[in-house]
């Protein structure tokens, strides 16, 4: 397995924001991480790539381990050494990851230089074929360019030759076409698909929309107020979805049969974590929760192959 993050607990001071988070990657994967704003996500792939220190959090208990090494018992030094190199980050909004100073073949140039140890000329080369890879047209005109002076879409494909500059092993894509438009992300979701099978990588996609998950991912992981509530291949969570939340969220998606007006979404809002309700964190937005589902948190249960799922309702796996 290339990555396994076993239980994991992060905390923010005195309230813990992600719960038993358990997951797992393998080359040549894509795994699906999916809930609204504010259910973990980001801070799960945070705390996977040890910056957890940087936004105030630390991991209270669990393990990260990546080729069968844990992350979480690693000096900072170590870490710096496999975040860029072994270990890619493509962030929500491309503008703020670039440097507007610097010519983005530059910025590219940075990572394999920093990673690998390359010549000047040999960086140049090594971005040159990287924003080929990512399909950017004209690669030797966009090199010498700025980040203001290219769209959205061909920015955003610049932060992923960045990240797949030292040939890493896993990929987190956090929510990487949020600011683009849909023509666009379809666009950059097919270059990413493309580039995990062909170099047989494994990759988190973050993302809010099952619609994505639905085109692109082998494994979802469905992430609700810090804890996983369901977990399954793609394929069966679209099937038979077990959980309500899963269930409504697939409601969400658009669909070209739909009659105006017909589209729905989660009532309520994802409650503060510092203000969890009693028993199931999903219970006041479900239609069918039950006394049970008031007064007690339900587990996570384990079934066969990578299903799961933490609902007092479901009664087999």
């Amino acid at each position: 397995m290339l990555l396994s993050v076993e239980k994991l607990q992060i905390a923010f001071g005195q309230f813990t924001a992600v719960r038993d988070a358990t997951l797992s990657v393998r080359k040549g994967q894509i795994l699906g991480l999916v809930g609204e704003s504010g259910s973990g996500k980001s801070i799960t792939a945070t705390a996977i790539v040890g910056l957890l220190g940087y936004v105030g959090g630390h991991i209270a208990s669990g393990r990260v381990l990546f080729n069968d090494k844990d992350l979480t018992s690693m000096s900072e030094e170590r870490l710096r050494r496999l975040r860029g190199k072994r270990i890619g980050l493509i962030t929500q909004n491309p503008m703020t990851s670039l440097d507007p100073l610097i010519t983005v073949g530059k910025q590219i140039d940075q990572a394999t230089r920093l990673h690998l140890g390359l010549s000047r000329r040999a960086a140049v080369e090594r971005s040159l074929a990287l924003m080929k890879d990512v399909r950017i047209p004209d690669p030797v005109k966009v090199y010498g360019l700025y980040p203001h002076q290219l769209s959205g879409g061909m920015k955003q494909r610049i932060v992923i030759a960045m990240a797949l500059a030292a040939e890493p092993d896993l990929l987190i894509a956090d929510e990487p076409t949020t600011a683009l438009d849909a023509t666009v992300q379809a666009q950059i979701m097919r270059i990413l698909v493309e580039l995990v099978k062909e170099r047989g990588l494994g990759m988190i996609l973050i993302t809010h929309d099952m619609g994505v998950v639905a085109q692109t991912c082998d494994e979802v992981a469905v992430m609700y107020c810090g804890r996983i509530v369901e977990r399954s291949p793609v394929h069966a969570v679209f099937a038979t979805p077990r959980h309500p939340y899963t269930e409504a969220l697939i409601r969400c998606i658009p669909r070209s049969t739909m009659q105006t007006g017909t589209l729905v979404g989660i009532p309520g809002q994802v409650p503060s974590p510092v203000a969890l309700p009693k028993g199931c964190s999903f219970h006041p937005r479900c239609g069918k929760s039950q006394s049970i589902c008031h007064e007690r948190v339900p587990e996570f249960r384990q079934g066969q192959g990578h299903a799961g799922v933490a609902c007092h309702l479901v009664e087999s796996l």
